[in-house]
């Protein structure tokens, strides 16, 4: 699907590009047969390279999947000469669809009257601040960890802490995408597109390190809930291994007890009372009852 906004400058988004498309742009655009093909499927790293009359940028945006519980990468990749910006993607890409939506109502916007570096500038910033919006959903899954954790469901948890680590680690490896883009655009994109558009450049840096910062942030966070819940879940199977090992070792000694008072010989006390069982009963009560105090002084229960 094609698609295109006309002004000062010109985008054109493409979603699932197909061949006769690409050929379009490569005709349009002078585009190096090498880079048309790099345009049919996507890629397998990020990368910016920049070329006599244009910059190419393979770029990474994260985006949570509600089904499968995790964050996914996006790839967009962008075509940018002076005065056009062509975006080349293979998934919808919610940020990208409400920057078009809003650039199509209003043609006068102001990012599409400058340069197509400033529209470059518009949809970076649309994904890292959406991105930062999407990690509301690991604070919320956090902060309901954190109120069962101390509500005593420590064993239910390990599934739920597992799900938000591999999410925040899927958004880490995403970020880490994005860095070095931003890094290079810095430096490579003064020259290309002017020293007057730096200060956009480090704006993008500058939320870049904001979105870092709260991953890393939610990172330490979940670990820090991981070793308390692990505490919380050794210190009760400690009790109830220490409780079993106290019952143990007081039904032994009762156990050893009644072995010895079931002995068939002649001569084995109590056993020919007519209240034997009774007194041999009492006896073992008295014994357990002994050893109970016992435990209990030396406060070991």
């Amino acid at each position: 699907m094609k698609r295109e906004i006309q002004s000062k400058i010109t985008w054109i988004d493409i979603i699932n590009p197909k061949n006769e498309e690409l050929q379009i742009l490569q005709e349009k655009f002078n585009l190096h047969p090498i880079l048309t093909q790099e345009l049919k499927e996507p890629s397998t790293r990020s990368k910016i390279e920049i070329y006599d009359h244009l910059m190419f940028i393979v770029y990474y945006f994260s985006n949570y999947n509600e089904s499968g519980k995790t964050s996914e990468a996006i790839e967009v990749d962008f075509v940018i000469t002076k005065n056009t910006l062509v975006t080349v993607r293979y998934k919808k890409y919610e940020p990208i669809e409400e920057v078009f939506e809003t650039l199509q109502k209003d043609p006068n916007h102001q990012y599409l009257n400058q340069s197509a570096a400033h529209l470059l500038y518009f949809i970076l910033e649309s994904g890292l601040i959406f991105s930062l919006r999407q990690l509301t959903h690991i604070q919320e899954k956090i902060k309901d960890i954190e109120k069962r954790m101390f509500q005593g469901e420590h064993k239910s948890l390990i599934e739920k802490i597992a799900i938000v680590k591999r999410d925040i680690l899927d958004q880490r490896i995403i970020a880490r995408l994005q860095h070095p883009i931003l890094e290079s655009l810095k430096a490579k994109g003064i020259n290309f597109f002017g020293k007057n558009l730096e200060i956009y450049f480090n704006d993008l840096l500058g939320d870049y390190e904001k979105l870092w910062m709260s991953i890393d942030n939610l990172k330490e966070t979940i670990e820090s809930l991981e070793n308390t819940n692990n505490t919380f879940f050794e210190s009760r199977t400690n009790e109830i291994i220490k409780i079993l090992t106290l019952m143990a070792f007081i039904t032994f000694p009762l156990t050893l007890l009644s072995s010895i008072f079931s002995m068939n010989t002649s001569h084995t006390p109590l056993v020919s009372s007519p209240y034997g069982f009774w007194y041999i009963v009492g006896l073992m009560v008295v014994f357990a009852l002994v050893l109970l105090i016992i435990f209990k002084k030396k406060k070991w229960f």
